[in-house]
């Protein structure tokens, strides 16, 4: 009860921070607070949150792993240029499945590697992260690729809900957060309801325990690599849809900023303790802050210093909100006193 108290508290002080950070930005620039930058904001979390969502079983169970990123842009990239191939002319759902498949062997292969040969998945990612980038630059293709079926030309603009905005026109709530509900309901149920979800706990907290408990790490693992795999694998897809075009180096440097937004969400990176509100709205805090930048005139060689600064201070405030707790996450114990 003590950990889902603790947990709450972070949630609860993150979307406070999250509404002041909001307000703050909206003194100076109103039109942050529309329709159509809260809409813009969704879209662009989505990508992010459900990669986001990815890793949260395997950062629970005590592991990093940033290779998820090239194995987004290799599923998707090469479910697009296969498809090419065939002539393809449909929209999304034949191209999620494809990926979600591709995606869930790329993690497979993860977890075989890292389990077979008792390394960590860190190690192991680190070297499949630079082979998957590789694999489509080398045998699919160096350049971007703008050729798109009939099926996903629209997709761009394909609303829920439409409202006119007096800046943009007219702009809407995208029918891809069906796949983000979707998958956030899914990976909640995952990790409060089964075996699996426990198992990861139980391994995050102290595998040694785990094992003399009974619980099956090599396979927990690796079922949780192949949740990353798909989950990353959607990602793409979702998010060479938005741009309308595919891309062989896809997300290249953003695994550190998924992985920061699951750590301000609560996530411990020593594994054992994390929740999927709170990886939402990590997400959520990242990119309020970086769209704040923009409505506030920050110059973009800027930004990511200030950001940095903004990421630091919210650690610190979040450490001492929370300090006298026990320091059970990574953030807590990084800033609390001796």
């Amino acid at each position: 009860m003590a950990r889902k108290g603790k947990t709450f508290s972070h949630e609860i002080t993150l979307a406070i921070l999250i509404g002041v950070v909001s307000f703050v930005i909206s003194l100076f620039s109103p039109a942050f607070l529309s329709f159509a930058t809260l809409f813009d904001l969704v879209r662009s979390s989505l990508p992010l949150s459900i990669m986001a969502l990815g890793i949260l079983p395997v950062l629970i169970a005590g592991e990093i792993d940033i290779s998820f990123v090239s194995v987004a842009a290799m599923s998707s990239f090469a479910t697009h240029m296969m498809l090419l191939k065939f002539n393809y002319q449909g929209g999304i759902s034949l191209y999620l499945i494809i990926a979600s498949i591709i995606g869930a062997l790329a993690g497979l292969v993860v977890g075989i590697i890292a389990t077979s040969f008792n390394l960590p998945v860190f190690h192991v990612s680190l070297g499949l992260w630079m082979f998957w980038y590789g694999f489509n630059l080398y045998f699919l293709s160096p350049t971007m690729n703008f050729k798109l079926p009939q099926g996903l030309v629209g997709y761009y603009s394909r609303y829920l809900v439409t409202v006119k905005d007096p800046v943009v026109g007219i702009t809407g709530l995208h029918t891809s957060v069906i796949y983000l509900l979707i998958i956030t309901l899914f990976i909640w149920w995952l990790l409060k309801y089964t075996l699996l979800g426990r198992a990861l706990y139980a391994i995050g907290g102290n595998r040694e325990v785990a094992i003399r408990t009974g619980y099956n790490v090599k396979l927990t693992l690796r079922v949780a690599l192949i949740i990353d795999g798909v989950l990353a694998a959607i990602a793409g897809v979702v998010q060479s849809s938005y741009s309308r075009f595919f891309n062989p180096i896809l997300f290249r440097g953003n695994e550190l900023l998924v992985i920061a937004a699951a750590v301000i969400g609560g996530v411990s990176i020593t594994g054992g303790y994390g929740s999927v509100i709170g990886v939402i709205l990590g997400v959520f805090f990242i990119q309020i802050s970086t769209r704040g930048l923009i409505y506030l005139g920050i110059p973009a060689e800027y930004q990511q210093f200030v950001l940095g600064a903004i990421l630091i201070i919210f650690f610190a405030i979040s450490s001492a909100i929370t300090e006298n707790d026990g320091g059970r996450s990574f953030l807590r114990r990084l800033f609390r006193r001796n």
